[in-house]
C-alpha cells in the first residue's frame, strides 16, 4: 500500500489501522465505543463512524457479551486478556478469532482498553483435523488387536495399548517409565539400537524385524515389529511400532526344523544333521564313531518289527549317555549309528573313545518283551586319516566296519 504523506499524522494513522483486516477498537470504562475501524463493517455491518458510542453488549449481541464479559471485567481490573472466540459475521459466515484487550491505565486508572481481533480459521481448522486424526489414530490404536505404540527417539514408551501390555505383561504406566531396551532380549538390543540410529540418521524410513521380548514374568516372547519415524517441525520426531506376537510360529519353525534334522524313532540326529555338521566344520580334529548292531536283522525276524523299535530306543538312549557333551550322536539307518567326535584331539583319543562307547552298548538290553544280548560292531575314521576331507570319513568309517564286524565273527 503506496502511503500519501500529505494529511495529518491523525490521517495517516487511520488509512493504517483501517486497512488493517483485525478488528481493532478501544473502549472507555463504561464499555462505549470511542474507536473502530473498517473491519467492524465485515464483522458487524457497522461503520466506525456508527459504532462510536454504542455499548459493547450492543455491538457483541447479549450471548458473545456474556461469553467475554469474565475478559472485559478483567481488563477492566487491569489485566490484559486474550481467549479465543468463534463469532458469525453479518453475512452469516462463521470466523473462529482470537481477541486481545490490553487495558489503558493513567495515573493508576483504567480508562479503557483496546481490542485487536484476528482471525486465526485457518489455524483452528488445522488444529480440528489434528485433533480429529489424533482421536482416530488413538481409537484405532487402543481397539487394535496387535501392539501398537509411540516411542520416543531416546527409545522410551511414550503411549502404548492395551494389546502390548497383555504381550508384555506390563501395565501401560510401566512401560511408560521404560525403554525398548528393557524388555529387549539381551541378544537383541545391539540389532534393536542399529535400527534406531538409521532411522534418525534417514538411513531407512522404515524397519520390520523379527526380536525377541522379556516379559514381566522374565519369559520371551517372539514378535515381528514394523516400526517408522514421523519427523516433526524443528523436533526429532516419534516412531510408530506395530508389534505382533509371533511366538507360535517361531516354536512352529524350531519344531519343523529339528524334526528335519532328528531321526523320529530314537530322537537322534538323522544324516542331515551329521553331513551339515561334517561340512560346517572348518578346521581342527574331527572323527566319526560308526556303530552297527550285529543280529539285529535276526532280532526282527524273531520278535518283531515293535520289540527292534525298542531296542533300537534303548541303544540311542546308550550312545548319548556316552558321548561328550560336545559331540554329535545320529541314526543314519536302519541300524546304524555314527558319532560325530569334536571332543578328541588325537587318534588314540578317538581309539579309547571307540572302545568305551563300544563296550557300553555292546549286552543285554531288558525290554519289555524279554532281555536281547547285542554285539556291537565299531569302527572309527578321522581327519587324520582321511587326509582331511571330511566329506570322506563315511566312506572311511564303512570300509573300517567290514573289517570290524570280520573281526567279531
Amino acid at each position: 500500500m503506496q502511503v500519501d504523506e500529505t494529511g495529518s499524522d491523525a490521517d495517516i494513522l487511520r488509512r493504517v489501522i483501517d486497512s488493517v483486516p483485525a478488528l481493532i477498537g478501544y473502549w472507555s470504562a463504561d464499555l462505549r465505543n470511542l474507536a473502530a475501524n473498517e473491519a467492524y463493517v465485515d464483522y458487524f455491518g457497522l461503520t466506525p463512524e456508527k459504532a462510536r458510542g454504542m455499548h459493547i453488549r450492543d455491538v457483541l449481541g447479549p450471548e458473545v457479551h456474556e461469553l467475554n464479559r469474565p475478559y472485559i471485567e478483567a481488563a477492566l481490573a487491569g489485566t490484559p486478556q486474550q481467549f479465543d472466540r468463534t463469532l458469525i459475521d453479518v453475512h452469516g459466515m462463521v470466523r473462529h478469532t482470537q481477541a486481545t484487550y490490553v487495558p489503558e491505565i493513567v495515573d493508576g486508572r483504567v480508562r479503557g482498553f483496546f481490542v485487536h481481533v484476528a482471525e486465526v480459521s485457518r489455524r483452528v481448522e488445522a488444529e480440528r483435523a489434528r485433533d480429529e486424526a489424533i482421536s482416530l489414530f488413538e481409537t484405532s490404536m487402543h481397539h487394535a488387536a496387535i501392539g501398537q505404540a509411540v516411542v520416543g527417539t531416546d527409545g522410551r514408551w511414550l503411549q502404548v495399548n492395551q494389546a502390548l501390555c497383555e504381550l508384555t505383561g506390563y501395565t501401560a504406566e510401566e512401560l511408560q517409565e521404560l525403554s525398548f531396551r528393557d524388555i529387549t532380549h539381551p541378544d537383541d538390543v545391539e540389532a534393536a539400537d542399529r535400527h534406531l540410529a538409521q532411522l534418525l540418521d534417514g538411513s531407512r524410513t522404515h524397519i520390520q524385524s523379527e526380536k525377541r521380548y522379556l516379559r514381566k514374568d522374565g519369559s520371551v516372547v517372539w514378535v515381528q515389529r514394523n516400526a517408522v519415524i514421523v519427523r516433526g517441525t524443528g523436533a526429532d520426531g516419534i516412531i510408530i511400532a506395530q508389534i505382533q506376537d509371533i511366538t507360535r510360529r517361531k516354536v512352529a519353525e524350531s519344531e519343523l526344523a529339528r524334526l528335519a534334522v532328528t531321526d523320529a524313532l530314537t530322537g537322534l540326529g538323522n544324516r542331515h544333521l551329521l553331513m551339515a555338521q561334517i561340512g560346517r566344520h572348518d578346521a581342527g580334529p574331527l572323527g566319526l564313531l560308526f556303530l552297527d548292531l550285529d543280529g539285529f536283522k535276526r532280532v526282527n525276524d524273531t520278535h518283531g518289527h515293535g520289540v527292534g523299535d525298542e531296542l533300537l530306543v534303548a541303544v540311542a538312549r546308550r550312545i548319548a549317555d556316552g558321548i561328550d557333551p560336545a559331540d554329535l550322536a545320529c541314526r543314519i539307518g536302519g541300524d546304524e549309528f555314527v558319532v560325530l567326535i569334536r571332543s578328541a584331539t588325537s587318534s588314540s583319543e578317538i581309539e579309547k573313545y571307540r572302545s568305551e562307547l563300544k563296550a557300553a552298548v555292546t549286552g543285554t538290553y531288558r525290554l519289555t518283551s524279554a532281555p536281547i544280548a547285542i554285539e556291537v560292531a565299531a569302527s572309527v575314521g578321522s581327519s587324520w586319516s582321511a587326509d582331511g576331507d571330511h566329506s570322506a570319513l563315511l566312506r572311511a568309517a564303512d570300509k573300517h566296519m567290514y573289517a570290524d564286524k570280520s573281526g567279531a565273527s
